[in-house]
């Protein structure tokens, strides 16, 4: 399977956070893992603000290493943005979730109002970690 991360699953994943269950661990460690650009200037602005001490250039050092792929934001992942149903406000979340689903793949979260959202329209891409 093909798994695109949403920025905190890879955080988790990088540090070997607690909240991330040994099954998930290994469903990560055995599918095809992207992480997008978005995640990379998520974590730049978090960073920035003082609200996460991983600056970008090491989480995505990090990622890579592990072999994790970058996606670039595509003008196909930006319009695609406007396609989504209304509900969910987060821009993050939002182009995240239309990059998965212009490139097949499945939004890795475990972000709960992502998720609440997801189960509203059952067609998104979207897979609980």
């Amino acid at each position: 399977m093909r798994l695109l991360l949403d920025t905190q699953i890879a955080l988790w994943w990088l540090v070997a956070s607690p909240r991330l269950s040994r099954a998930a661990r290994k469903g990560l460690a055995e599918s095809a893992c992207a992480v997008s650009v978005a995640s990379i200037w998520e974590v730049a602005i978090k960073h920035a603000l003082g609200k996460l001490p991983v600056a970008p250039r090491d989480f995505r050092d990090e990622l890579a290493a592990v072999g994790v792929a970058i996606l670039a934001i595509a003008e196909s992942h930006a319009l695609a943005t406007s396609d989504l149903p209304p509900g969910h406000k987060d821009p993050f979340d939002r182009l995240l979730l239309a990059t998965a689903q212009c490139e097949g793949m499945q939004l890795a979260t475990a972000d709960a109002a992502l998720l609440h959202y997801a189960a509203d329209y059952p067609g998104l891409p979207v897979r609980q970690i």
